[in-house]
């Protein structure tokens, strides 16, 4: 009998407290959202349906905290012209707990983005950014975070990829190696009474799980590029096909085990508010941006594509078409042009109209022209550092005119670039060729620090034109496009 009593008693362990008192169950819901760069895009989640989401978990008894975990100030045809800040005047509608960063936030650079910080009523999180000017993090940015809703105490740590620096040139700030910062900030968090801790970041590092499986962080908020369906333990995950989605959420508060359990119901992504002051901001700002960007240019000759997975790993028709544009205006030997500089992830029927709007989806980023001298031994490099990531469809892979070449992607990094012709000429390792290219490029952007020291040529002194605007006269000139692929870029297997 006396053993039975005692195995009862430690199966109640778990919910009954260490002063003999009931463990309490607390509750939360976690709205979980970003990724929405474009708002003229109706194919996912909008900023519609997301304040119509907000509205119905607000009106529940469970405490709700809205996480906008960016990736949305910016590249899109509106952020090109105001750099962001309708992103945050929409989201000042939302009225988000608190912002995080990714890449995408800098896409206009350090200081534009104290600006919407500025802008937002709300705070912003990063973690393990450095600013030398403040001898600490971005002005208007916060390392962490504590959200108090009712008796419930979150607290928020934010990981920045490091690549951003070199993707995005950014020349002040720096980015620190995350373990040593998400060990200080839990010990911060914790001693600040926070009693669930949350991670949110884009890279996967290996000791992320290890986090997790150790309680130290209950779990985390991923913002991916793209949807995948492998999902890691306790690793709740957005992407710019599932842009929001919904944690709800309980544990035991008074005993030694937390029992923290999440669900994810599914959610719909078409919820509609009642109050019309999100979704009439959004369509202000669509209507604005139709009025400027509503002309037609021209038409597709036949059906083009701009997907991503396309158009950073092989040779696509469309980027011919920019390629031969750079070179075309820049009267170059050569056009190249980065993958991750066309953005639409389109796809275009043919004699489908193109608008202005759809140069400045493609190439969202006010991107100048820039026109180079290097030695082919430089481009042989150039064209090494394409290829040398293009298993994870990296935005450097280049997009080309006035070159053929041949690639191994069995090779190691470095050594993938088997033959190359320049106009139907073998390379010459000591001759110099012009390229025409972008500004991003010429300064080192997406690894391409072969160009930084390279001879810029003037253009008669003009000033550079921006690269969607020699796009849209070429356009213009031939009224209906016809792209094609013309085998400029081989991958080989041997």
């Amino acid at each position: 009998m006396i053993s039975r009593i005692l195995i009862i008693l430690y199966l109640l362990l778990p919910i009954i407290g260490v002063n003999g008192a009931a463990a309490s169950e607390k509750r939360l819901t976690l709205v979980f959202a970003g990724s929405i760069p474009n708002i003229g895009i109706q194919t996912y989640g909008t900023f519609t349906g997301l304040a119509g989401l907000l509205e119905k978990m607000r009106a529940e008894n469970t405490p709700t905290i809205f996480t906008f975990a960016g990736g949305s100030l910016g590249p899109s045809p509106l952020s090109s012209l105001d750099s962001g800040s309708h992103i945050i005047d929409i989201l000042n509608t939302l009225e988000p707990d608190l912002m995080t960063l990714t890449k995408r936030e800098f896409s206009y650079f350090e200081d534009e983005l104290t600006l919407r910080s500025y802008e937002a009523a709300f705070p912003i999180v990063s973690s393990n950014l450095f600013d030398p000017l403040t001898n600490g993090t971005l002005e208007g940015i916060l390392t962490s975070l504590i959200i108090e809703k009712d008796d419930i105490k979150v607290g928020f740590i934010s990981i920045l990829d490091e690549e951003v620096v070199e993707e995005y040139l950014l020349e002040r700030v720096s980015i620190f190696e995350p373990r040593q910062v998400i060990q200080e900030k839990i010990a911060e968090l914790k001693q600040k009474g926070a009693e669930l801790v949350v991670l949110v970041y884009s890279k996967e590092r290996d000791y992320y799980q290890t986090l997790i499986s150790e309680n130290q962080i209950d779990f985390a908020l991923r913002v991916l590029n793209v949807d995948t369906q492998h999902q890691s333990k306790k690793v709740y995950s957005i992407s710019g096909q599932k842009p929001f989605m919904l944690l709800r959420m309980s544990w035991q508060t008074d005993s030694r085990v937390k029992n923290l359990t999440i669900d994810t119901p599914t959610v719909n992504y078409s919820y509609q508010p009642s109050k019309p002051t999100t979704p009439l901001l959004v369509d202000e700002y669509n209507h604005r941006l139709d009025r400027l960007l509503s002309q037609k240019i021209g038409f597709f000759g036949n059906e083009v594509q701009t997907t991503r997975s396309l158009i950073r790993t092989m040779e696509m028709p469309f980027g011919n078409f920019i390629a031969d544009a750079l070179k075309h205006y820049a009267k170059a030997d050569i056009g190249l042009i980065n993958g991750g500089a066309i953005r639409g992830d389109k796809i275009y029927t043919k004699g489908s109209s193109i608008t202005r709007r759809d140069i400045a989806t493609e190439i969202p980023f006010r991107s100048n022209v820039s026109v180079l001298s290097v030695t082919g031994a430089q481009l042989l490099l150039a064209l090494e550092n394409s290829v040398s990531k293009v298993e994870i469809a990296e935005g450097r892979f280049l997009q080309v005119s006035g070159i053929s070449f041949v690639y191994s992607i069995n090779k190691p990094v470095g050594e993938r670039v088997q033959t190359v012709s320049i106009n139907g000429n073998l390379l010459d390792p000591k001759k110099k060729y012009s390229v025409g290219t972008s500004d991003y490029l010429a300064n080192g952007g997406d690894g391409y620090d072969v160009f930084e020291n390279a001879l810029i040529l003037e253009q008669n002194n003009r000033q550079p034109p921006l690269l969607a605007d020699v796009v849209i006269r070429m356009i213009q000139r031939q009224e209906t496009i016809l792209p094609k692929i013309e085998f400029r870029i081989k991958r080989v297997y041997e």
